[in-house]
Protein backbone atom coordinates (compact mmCIF):
# COMPACT_ATOMS: atom_id res chain seq x y z
CA UNK A 1 0.00 0.00 0.00
CA UNK A 2 1.31 3.28 -0.93
CA UNK A 3 1.10 5.65 1.75
CA UNK A 4 -0.06 9.81 1.01
CA UNK A 5 2.40 12.39 1.56
CA UNK A 6 0.39 13.50 4.79
CA UNK A 7 0.12 9.92 6.31
CA UNK A 8 4.02 9.76 5.87
CA UNK A 9 4.91 12.81 8.16
CA UNK A 10 1.83 11.86 10.58
CA UNK A 11 3.34 8.37 11.25
CA UNK A 12 7.25 9.49 11.23
CA UNK A 13 5.65 12.00 13.66
CA UNK A 14 4.58 9.63 15.62
CA UNK A 15 7.55 7.16 15.38
CA UNK A 16 9.54 10.04 17.11
CA UNK A 17 7.37 10.96 19.69
CA UNK A 18 6.97 7.27 20.78
CA UNK A 19 10.98 6.55 20.78
CA UNK A 20 11.21 9.94 22.83
CA UNK A 21 9.15 8.46 25.82
CA UNK A 22 10.88 4.98 25.61
CA UNK A 23 13.90 7.12 25.88
CA UNK A 24 12.44 9.00 29.03
CA UNK A 25 11.09 5.76 30.69
CA UNK A 26 14.19 3.90 30.00
CA UNK A 27 17.08 6.01 31.68
CA UNK A 28 14.52 8.49 34.40
CA UNK A 29 14.60 7.56 37.95
CA UNK A 30 11.79 5.79 39.08
CA UNK A 31 10.35 5.51 42.46
CA UNK A 32 10.30 2.01 44.25
CA UNK A 33 9.31 1.36 47.98
CA UNK A 34 12.89 -0.81 48.18
CA UNK A 35 15.78 1.02 50.18
CA UNK A 36 19.30 0.84 48.51
CA UNK A 37 21.35 -1.27 50.65
CA UNK A 38 23.50 1.04 52.72
CA UNK A 39 27.79 0.06 52.41
CA UNK A 40 29.81 -0.31 54.80
CA UNK A 41 31.72 2.92 53.55
CA UNK A 42 28.68 5.32 52.91
CA UNK A 43 29.33 8.12 55.24
CA UNK A 44 26.81 9.18 57.68
CA UNK A 45 26.19 13.06 58.83
CA UNK A 46 25.30 11.81 61.96
CA UNK A 47 28.14 10.29 63.01
CA UNK A 48 31.95 10.63 61.24
CA UNK A 49 33.05 7.58 63.60
CA UNK A 50 30.69 5.20 61.13
CA UNK A 51 33.10 5.82 58.51
CA UNK A 52 35.95 3.86 60.07
CA UNK A 53 34.25 0.80 59.31
CA UNK A 54 34.53 1.34 55.52
CA UNK A 55 36.49 -0.53 52.77
CA UNK A 56 39.80 2.03 53.90
CA UNK A 57 38.60 1.77 57.87
CA UNK A 58 38.23 5.88 57.28
CA UNK A 59 41.96 6.61 57.13
CA UNK A 60 40.88 8.88 49.73
CA UNK A 61 41.92 6.62 46.79
CA UNK A 62 44.22 8.31 44.06
CA UNK A 63 45.74 5.06 43.28
CA UNK A 64 45.32 1.39 41.81
CA UNK A 65 44.07 -1.13 44.46
CA UNK A 66 43.39 -4.87 44.35
CA UNK A 67 39.73 -4.18 43.90
CA UNK A 68 37.14 -2.34 42.18
CA UNK A 69 36.00 0.51 44.29
CA UNK A 70 34.83 4.08 44.52
CA UNK A 71 36.68 7.25 44.88
CA UNK A 72 35.29 9.21 48.24
CA UNK A 73 37.52 11.99 49.19
CA UNK A 74 36.77 13.03 52.55
CA UNK A 75 35.55 9.92 54.51
CA UNK A 76 38.17 7.44 54.82
CA UNK A 77 42.24 6.87 56.47
CA UNK A 78 42.73 7.90 52.98
CA UNK A 79 44.69 4.63 51.73
CA UNK A 80 46.07 1.43 53.15
CA UNK A 81 49.17 0.10 52.31
CA UNK A 82 50.72 -3.14 52.35
CA UNK A 83 54.52 -3.14 53.04
CA UNK A 84 56.16 -6.38 50.77
CA UNK A 85 58.90 -7.10 48.83
CA UNK A 86 56.73 -8.73 46.29
CA UNK A 87 54.09 -11.39 45.45
CA UNK A 88 54.61 -14.69 47.99
CA UNK A 89 52.55 -16.36 50.14
CA UNK A 90 52.75 -13.16 52.70
CA UNK A 91 50.43 -11.15 50.41
CA UNK A 92 48.03 -13.88 48.91
CA UNK A 93 46.97 -14.69 52.42
CA UNK A 94 46.90 -10.56 52.70
CA UNK A 95 44.56 -9.84 49.99
CA UNK A 96 42.49 -13.00 50.68
CA UNK A 97 41.83 -11.39 53.96
CA UNK A 98 41.40 -7.93 52.54
CA UNK A 99 39.48 -9.90 50.07
CA UNK A 100 36.83 -11.34 52.65
CA UNK A 101 36.57 -8.52 55.32
CA UNK A 102 36.19 -5.80 52.33
CA UNK A 103 39.40 -3.92 53.01
CA UNK A 104 40.99 -2.09 49.88
CA UNK A 105 44.60 -2.36 50.29
CA UNK A 106 47.42 -0.90 47.66
CA UNK A 107 50.66 -2.54 47.39
CA UNK A 108 53.35 -0.46 46.12
CA UNK A 109 55.95 -1.61 43.88
CA UNK A 110 59.33 -1.33 46.77
CA UNK A 111 62.12 0.40 45.31
CA UNK A 112 65.02 -1.74 45.29
CA UNK A 113 67.76 -1.23 48.27
CA UNK A 114 71.16 -1.75 47.09
CA UNK A 115 73.41 -3.16 49.43
CA UNK A 116 75.77 -0.11 49.91
CA UNK A 117 72.81 1.74 51.38
CA UNK A 118 71.77 -1.05 53.86
CA UNK A 119 75.91 -0.91 54.57
CA UNK A 120 75.69 2.99 55.33
CA UNK A 121 72.49 2.86 57.00
CA UNK A 122 74.00 0.55 59.57
CA UNK A 123 76.75 2.64 60.71
CA UNK A 124 74.52 5.87 61.35
CA UNK A 125 74.46 6.95 64.91
CA UNK A 126 76.55 7.07 67.77
CA UNK A 127 76.21 3.43 70.04
CA UNK A 128 73.33 1.81 68.89
CA UNK A 129 72.93 0.14 65.51
CA UNK A 130 70.33 -1.85 63.85
CA UNK A 131 71.34 -5.42 62.32
CA UNK A 132 71.41 -5.47 58.54
CA UNK A 133 67.94 -7.00 58.36
CA UNK A 134 66.45 -4.40 60.65
CA UNK A 135 68.14 -1.66 58.35
CA UNK A 136 66.87 -3.36 55.21
CA UNK A 137 63.73 -3.26 56.92
CA UNK A 138 63.96 0.28 58.29
CA UNK A 139 64.67 1.95 54.75
CA UNK A 140 61.73 0.08 53.60
CA UNK A 141 59.40 1.90 55.79
CA UNK A 142 61.02 4.91 55.00
CA UNK A 143 60.38 4.50 50.84
CA UNK A 144 56.84 3.83 51.80
CA UNK A 145 56.51 6.75 54.02
CA UNK A 146 58.20 8.90 51.28
CA UNK A 147 55.41 8.30 49.09
CA UNK A 148 52.71 8.73 51.64
CA UNK A 149 53.66 12.28 52.09
CA UNK A 150 55.02 12.94 48.48
CA UNK A 151 51.06 11.98 47.73
CA UNK A 152 50.28 14.71 50.37
CA UNK A 153 47.62 12.42 52.30
CA UNK A 154 45.49 13.66 54.74
CA UNK A 155 45.86 9.74 56.74
CA UNK A 156 47.17 6.58 55.37
CA UNK A 157 47.43 3.06 57.26
CA UNK A 158 50.52 1.05 56.65
CA UNK A 159 50.41 -3.10 57.52
CA UNK A 160 53.20 -5.72 57.11
CA UNK A 161 52.30 -8.27 54.26
CA UNK A 162 52.45 -10.65 56.93
CA UNK A 163 49.63 -9.72 59.15
CA UNK A 164 45.91 -11.12 60.03
CA UNK A 165 42.78 -9.27 61.77
CA UNK A 166 40.09 -10.38 63.07
CA UNK A 167 36.96 -10.70 60.31
CA UNK A 168 35.15 -8.12 62.13
CA UNK A 169 37.81 -4.80 62.32
CA UNK A 170 35.40 -2.88 60.33
CA UNK A 171 33.62 -3.41 63.45
CA UNK A 172 36.17 -2.55 65.59
CA UNK A 173 37.23 0.35 64.06
CA UNK A 174 34.55 2.89 64.88
CA UNK A 175 35.08 2.06 68.26
CA UNK A 176 38.41 3.10 68.49
CA UNK A 177 37.86 6.19 65.75
CA UNK A 178 35.86 6.74 68.94
CA UNK A 179 37.99 6.35 71.87
CA UNK A 180 40.49 8.37 69.53
CA UNK A 181 38.38 11.32 69.35
CA UNK A 182 37.65 10.97 73.15
CA UNK A 183 41.34 10.55 74.07
CA UNK A 184 42.61 13.66 72.34
CA UNK A 185 39.85 15.63 73.17
CA UNK A 186 39.12 16.59 69.32
CA UNK A 187 36.01 19.43 69.06
CA UNK A 188 34.76 19.20 65.63
CA UNK A 189 33.89 22.08 63.75
CA UNK A 190 32.15 22.12 60.21
CA UNK A 191 35.51 22.18 58.73
CA UNK A 192 37.20 19.18 60.75
CA UNK A 193 34.42 17.27 61.39
CA UNK A 194 34.99 14.47 58.24
CA UNK A 195 38.28 13.15 60.22
CA UNK A 196 37.04 9.39 61.81
CA UNK A 197 39.77 9.39 64.31
CA UNK A 198 40.17 13.61 64.98
CA UNK A 199 43.66 14.98 63.71
CA UNK A 200 45.25 15.05 66.95
CA UNK A 201 47.34 12.71 66.18
CA UNK A 202 50.81 12.04 64.35
CA UNK A 203 50.58 7.69 64.49
CA UNK A 204 47.69 5.45 65.82
CA UNK A 205 49.74 2.51 66.75
CA UNK A 206 46.72 -0.48 65.58
CA UNK A 207 49.39 -3.54 65.24
CA UNK A 208 52.16 -4.28 67.18
CA UNK A 209 53.56 -7.15 69.32
CA UNK A 210 52.47 -5.45 73.14
CA UNK A 211 52.21 -2.65 75.12
CA UNK A 212 53.00 -0.91 78.33
CA UNK A 213 50.69 -0.11 81.04
CA UNK A 214 50.14 1.36 84.11
CA UNK A 215 47.96 3.21 86.62
CA UNK A 216 47.99 7.45 85.56
CA UNK A 217 48.19 6.64 82.08
CA UNK A 218 45.02 8.84 80.81
CA UNK A 219 42.99 5.57 79.02
CA UNK A 220 39.73 5.31 77.32
CA UNK A 221 38.77 1.99 77.83
CA UNK A 222 35.12 0.61 75.48
CA UNK A 223 33.13 -2.48 75.21
CA UNK A 224 34.49 -4.39 72.39
CA UNK A 225 33.48 -9.00 72.39
CA UNK A 226 35.84 -9.23 69.72
CA UNK A 227 38.72 -8.29 72.08
CA UNK A 228 40.90 -11.31 73.20
CA UNK A 229 40.25 -12.15 77.26
CA UNK A 230 43.08 -12.09 79.29
CA UNK A 231 43.78 -15.98 79.45
CA UNK A 232 44.04 -15.96 75.82
CA UNK A 233 46.64 -13.62 75.35
CA UNK A 234 50.19 -14.24 74.12
CA UNK A 235 53.38 -12.76 74.37
CA UNK A 236 55.54 -10.41 76.75
CA UNK A 237 52.69 -8.03 77.32
CA UNK A 238 50.64 -10.50 79.10
CA UNK A 239 50.90 -9.11 82.69
CA UNK A 240 50.33 -5.34 81.56
CA UNK A 241 47.23 -6.12 79.47
CA UNK A 242 46.07 -7.53 83.11
CA UNK A 243 46.25 -4.11 84.19
CA UNK A 244 43.17 -3.56 82.15
CA UNK A 245 40.00 -4.46 82.64
CA UNK A 246 38.86 -7.89 80.64
CA UNK A 247 37.54 -8.84 77.71
CA UNK A 248 37.79 -4.98 76.54
CA UNK A 249 39.77 -3.17 74.56
CA UNK A 250 41.92 0.39 75.23
CA UNK A 251 43.41 3.63 73.45
CA UNK A 252 46.13 5.60 75.19
CA UNK A 253 49.54 7.38 74.64
CA UNK A 254 51.88 5.17 73.34
CA UNK A 255 54.36 4.47 75.93
CA UNK A 256 56.46 1.33 74.67
CA UNK A 257 55.08 -0.76 71.73
CA UNK A 258 56.82 -2.67 69.42
CA UNK A 259 56.85 -4.24 66.31
CA UNK A 260 55.51 -2.69 63.18
CA UNK A 261 52.77 -4.58 62.10
CA UNK A 262 50.16 -2.04 61.63
CA UNK A 263 50.18 1.59 62.28
CA UNK A 264 48.32 4.44 60.69
CA UNK A 265 49.90 8.06 59.71
CA UNK A 266 48.50 11.53 59.60
CA UNK A 267 49.52 14.07 57.11
CA UNK A 268 51.98 15.88 59.79
CA UNK A 269 52.95 12.45 61.13
CA UNK A 270 54.49 10.90 58.34
CA UNK A 271 56.79 14.38 57.38
CA UNK A 272 57.87 14.26 61.68
CA UNK A 273 58.86 10.00 61.10
CA UNK A 274 61.03 11.10 58.63
CA UNK A 275 62.57 13.73 59.66
CA UNK A 276 63.15 11.81 63.16
CA UNK A 277 64.15 8.80 62.44
CA UNK A 278 65.41 8.81 58.44
CA UNK A 279 68.38 8.71 59.53
CA UNK A 280 68.43 5.71 61.61
CA UNK A 281 71.08 5.27 64.61
CA UNK A 282 68.63 2.63 66.57
CA UNK A 283 68.19 -1.19 67.37
CA UNK A 284 65.42 -0.88 64.46
CA UNK A 285 62.47 1.31 62.98
CA UNK A 286 59.95 0.71 65.60
CA UNK A 287 62.31 0.94 68.41
CA UNK A 288 63.25 4.04 67.31
CA UNK A 289 59.75 5.13 66.59
CA UNK A 290 58.50 4.10 70.24
CA UNK A 291 61.59 5.96 71.73
CA UNK A 292 60.60 9.65 70.16
CA UNK A 293 56.60 9.00 70.54
CA UNK A 294 58.05 8.16 74.77
CA UNK A 295 59.71 11.39 74.28
CA UNK A 296 56.54 13.08 73.09
CA UNK A 297 58.21 14.13 69.73
CA UNK A 298 55.55 12.31 68.35
CA UNK A 299 52.02 12.12 69.19
CA UNK A 300 51.27 8.65 69.25
CA UNK A 301 48.16 6.74 70.67
CA UNK A 302 48.37 2.92 71.02
CA UNK A 303 45.36 0.30 71.08
CA UNK A 304 45.37 -2.91 73.43
CA UNK A 305 45.01 -5.30 72.84
CA UNK A 306 46.28 -4.73 69.19
CA UNK A 307 43.68 -5.83 66.57
CA UNK A 308 46.54 -6.34 63.61
CA UNK A 309 49.06 -9.06 64.08
CA UNK A 310 51.48 -11.31 62.77
CA UNK A 311 50.52 -14.39 61.25
CA UNK A 312 52.88 -17.17 61.03
CA UNK A 313 53.09 -20.46 58.88
CA UNK A 314 53.41 -24.12 61.25
CA UNK A 315 55.61 -24.06 63.34
CA UNK A 316 57.32 -27.28 62.17
CA UNK A 317 58.33 -25.44 58.70
CA UNK A 318 60.53 -23.16 60.21
CA UNK A 319 59.95 -20.28 58.10
CA UNK A 320 62.04 -17.07 59.03
CA UNK A 321 61.14 -13.66 58.93
CA UNK A 322 62.51 -10.98 56.37
CA UNK A 323 64.48 -9.46 59.17
CA UNK A 324 66.08 -13.11 60.00
CA UNK A 325 66.23 -13.93 55.78
CA UNK A 326 68.24 -10.33 55.82
CA UNK A 327 70.70 -11.43 58.83
CA UNK A 328 71.01 -14.27 56.42
CA UNK A 329 69.69 -17.22 58.54
CA UNK A 330 68.01 -18.59 55.37
CA UNK A 331 63.88 -18.73 54.57
CA UNK A 332 63.15 -22.27 55.74
CA UNK A 333 61.14 -24.43 53.36
CA UNK A 334 59.84 -23.86 50.61
CA UNK A 335 56.76 -21.65 50.13
CA UNK A 336 55.23 -24.70 48.45
CA UNK A 337 55.52 -26.89 51.07
CA UNK A 338 53.92 -24.75 53.85
CA UNK A 339 51.69 -22.41 52.24
CA UNK A 340 48.25 -24.67 51.58
CA UNK A 341 48.82 -25.71 55.04
CA UNK A 342 47.20 -23.58 57.97
CA UNK A 343 49.17 -21.66 60.40
CA UNK A 344 48.37 -19.39 63.39
CA UNK A 345 47.86 -15.54 64.52
CA UNK A 346 48.34 -14.55 68.33
CA UNK A 347 45.82 -12.29 69.91
CA UNK A 348 42.85 -12.52 67.11
CA UNK A 349 39.72 -14.27 67.76
CA UNK A 350 38.61 -14.78 64.51
CA UNK A 351 41.39 -14.43 61.93
CA UNK A 352 40.46 -13.21 58.03
CA UNK A 353 43.47 -14.80 56.93
CA UNK A 354 43.09 -18.30 57.89
CA UNK A 355 39.27 -17.91 57.49
CA UNK A 356 39.20 -16.98 53.62
CA UNK A 357 41.76 -19.68 52.67
CA UNK A 358 40.78 -22.73 55.34
CA UNK A 359 37.37 -21.77 56.69
CA UNK A 360 38.35 -22.06 60.05
CA UNK A 361 40.00 -19.94 63.37
CA UNK A 362 43.52 -20.05 64.01
CA UNK A 363 44.26 -18.62 67.13
CA UNK A 364 47.54 -19.29 68.38
CA UNK A 365 47.42 -20.58 72.09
Amino acid sequence: MILAPRQCVFLTAAGCILLIVVTLYRYSPIASDRKPEQSASSSSPASPTRNASNSTLGVSLPFPIHKTCRYQPQDQFQAIFALSAGPSWRTRGLLAAANLTGLEITLPPQPPIPADLVTAFQALGDSVHPTRGASKAWLAHLDLIKHIHQSNLDTALILEDDVDWDRRLRAQTPLIAAAVRNLTHFSPTEDNNDAPYGRAWDLLWLGHCGEYWEEGIETVVFDDPTAIPHAQYSGWARGYLARLPDCRRAVYRSYNPVCSFAYALSRDGARKVLELVGGGGDEAFDIAVMHHCRAGRLECLSVVPEVVHQYFPAERFGVKSLVDVGNGEGDGSREEDFEAVMGSTENILESARCRALWRQTCLRE
